[in-house]
């Protein structure tokens, strides 16, 4: 059995010990320049906890061979959230793999059954339900009818997915493209290592604007352009990206925090496009004997 949890930790230590090499110079007053580094990857399923401001966080599990990384063996479909930066408002990092979708201050589950307020987590909730849970024959729609805020709650804890920065370093509410690909740039081996260690069948690249989107872009460079664009949806800006070769899917999204149109309309973005990818390889000669949705693990 692979250990990704593990290769994921040796690769987040090398990025962590050149970051701080980097930057020592530029902050000679900071005491520990690793609390602006923010690790992530596959998430924490492991014990719940509650800081001291009422969030909820997860801890990785304690077993000799991990819970994350049995699931992530085993997972049918992996779904990693590719995202800019960890927006601290300059202050310390914290751990991305041991965030929750649960609403801050109402204690721990299973008697908290709410759904964080943070239009970020009940996006990124949604889309996670949605993707893994549609397939060729069935598109699950955002709607009361097909699941409800704590079906997606419950079922992000149930399920493995994964997400990671392109920038490690602490951020802000922004991040111009410029900043991004100055780090993406000069961080790119590490980064590179980290999502091909991963090894996701969908990356759910969150940067898209003004009918580009640097994180796909980086996906595109990762894997040496062997993915390309599906037209199988008349719709201008976000679309599908397929590297047949390698069997996997890159979606051209939204930021999880842009608001605009609300939930229902990042979500047909994303995942009704899935479903109309889905058919378009079913209808399409050179793809039509793959079912992108069933499981991708032998």
């Amino acid at each position: 059995m692979k250990d990704y949890v593990a290769e994921n930790e040796r690769i987040l230590k090398e990025w962590c010990d050149r970051y701080v090499k980097n930057n020592q110079s530029s902050y000679p007053n900071c005491t520990n320049l690793r609390d602006y580094f923010a690790p992530d990857g596959i998430m924490n399923k492991g014990e719940f906890d509650i800081k001291p401001d009422g969030t909820i966080i997860r801890k990785p599990s304690n077993m000799a061979r991990s819970t994350e990384n049995s699931m992530w063996n085993e997972c049918p479909l992996r779904v990693l959230f590719l995202t800019k930066d960890e927006n601290t408002d300059g202050d310390v990092a914290w751990d991305v793999r041991a965030e929750t979708f649960y609403k801050k201050g109402n204690g721990l589950p299973p008697k908290n059954k709410t759904i964080s307020d943070s239009f970020f987590f009940r996006n990124e909730a949604c889309i996670l339900y949605g993707l893994l849970n549609t397939t060729l024959d069935n598109m699950i729609m955002c709607s009361d009818k097909d699941f409800s805020w704590e079906d997606a709650l419950r079922f992000s804890d149930e399920k493995i997915f994964a997400r990671v920065n392109c920038k490690k370093e602490v951020g802000y509410s922004t991040i111009s493209d410029r900043v991004l690909k100055e780090s993406i740039d000069k961080y790119f081996d590490n980064l590179k290592e980290q999502i091909l260690k991963i090894d996701a069948d969908i990356f759910v690249c969150c940067g898209h604007q003004k009918d580009d989107n640097l994180i796909l872009n980086t996906v595109y460079d990762i894997y040496e352009n062997e993915f390309e664009y599906v037209n199988c949806v008349d719709s201008k800006g976000t679309g599908m990206h397929y590297n047949a070769k390698r069997n996997k899917l890159a979606i051209d999204a939204y930021h999880l925090s842009f608001i605009k149109g609300g939930i229902e309309a990042r979500y047909n973005e994303t995942v009704g496009m899935y479903y109309e990818f889905l058919k378009y390889l079913k209808q399409s000669k050179k793809y039509k004997n793959v079912d992108f949705s069933a499981t991708h693990r032998i």
